[in-house]
């Protein structure tokens, strides 16, 4: 098994931790965009350094951009397995991906404008409102304590990490052949557990 991450080391935003199995079998945890990162922040977030479609699953801490912004770029690249969050994790979800298209639609037709009078290539945006929703059919929410399968040779469960609404901490228990049972926990983002109380509305 390997571990390897492609954001949120010696910085604190563009989450991104990727386990391989030794099966070859990938599992993302968090997909975030990077931001605040002066003139590399636009490199870093067109480049997940691994390529989507070779990742089989996924698992979402919360919603917040710099650990979930750059899924619907994930998905528009190769990425077609299943993501697993909390349910109040995707209602927000849905808001937040979208704005963070928007955003990038108007930030990039102004930089356009530029580009264009100064002769340079011009910019594409990330993704658009069109792969938020294609993004979002791919979601499957898992409420906390509840152990689940992502495969025949991982479990998971998700507990209250307090940070944010349906925020949660990863826990993984993968069996691979000829192995003992290997237990990794991701904390995600910790904060004030009080925030468990609340919930958002399923309709």
């Amino acid at each position: 098994m390997q571990i390897s991450f492609h954001g949120a080391a010696q910085t604190v935003t563009g989450s991104k931790h990727l386990i391989t199995l030794d099966s070859g079998k990938k599992i993302l945890l968090d997909c975030g965009m990077f931001q605040g990162m002066g003139k590399n922040t636009d490199t870093l977030n067109r480049t997940f350094g691994f390529l989507p479609a070779e990742v089989d699953y996924m698992v979402l801490s919360h919603a917040h951009i710099d650990h979930s912004g750059l899924i619907p770029r994930l998905c528009k690249q190769g990425f077609g397995g299943t993501i697993y969050c909390t349910p109040s994790t995707l209602e927000l979800l849905r808001l937040l991906l979208k704005d963070s298209a928007k955003i990038q639609e108007m930030d990039v037709m102004f930089a356009n404008k530029i580009r264009k009078k100064q002769g340079k290539e011009l910019l594409e945006v990330l993704y658009n409102q069109s792969d938020v929703e294609e993004c979002l059919n791919q979601f499957q929410t898992v409420d906390y304590g509840q152990e689940f399968n992502i495969s025949r040779d991982i479990a998971c469960v998700l507990t209250d990490a307090g940070h944010i609404l349906g925020s949660a901490s990863v826990h993984l228990t993968i069996s691979e052949a000829n192995t003992k049972p290997v237990r990794i926990s991701f904390s995600g983002d910790v904060g004030d557990f009080r925030i468990s109380s609340l919930y958002l509305p399923t309709s």
